[in-house]
């Protein structure tokens, strides 16, 4: 593995320990419905948190993927919040049946659709 992919998987593996508290729950997935439509303040803090993690982990994994599964501009892969959501909310709304599907997979989506890979 090279040295930034070891980085960027380091640094994710951490992001995701530190959010090991808001799962004492139980692991599940959060869906693009429950993503749009939070219960509650703390649901969409929790929400926030958990977009970020899923792009900063697909984002990880696409570094050392072949094929790439997108391809982000600039040298170092990163988007924001801001970027993820609207991602998120400008595949959701062309998608139909979207609301039942995992927030990862409906990021993964909206990801190559925004940013394709040359082929």
């Amino acid at each position: 593995m090279r040295g930034f992919a070891r980085v960027v998987t380091i640094a994710s593996a951490v992001a995701l320990v530190g959010l090991s508290p808001f799962f004492a729950a139980g692991a599940q997935a959060v869906t693009v419905g429950q993503y749009r439509h939070p219960n509650s303040a703390k649901d969409l803090s929790f929400n926030k948190t958990y977009l970020i993690g899923v792009a900063d982990g697909l984002i990880a994994y696409n570094t050392s993927a072949d094929p790439k599964l997108f391809c982000l501009p600039g040298l170092l892969p990163k988007i924001t919040f801001e970027q993820a959501n609207d991602i998120i909310m400008h595949w959701a709304r062309k998608a139909s049946g979207a609301a039942d599907l995992p927030l990862g997979r409906a990021l993964l989506f909206g990801l190559k659709d925004t940013y394709p890979c040359p082929r």
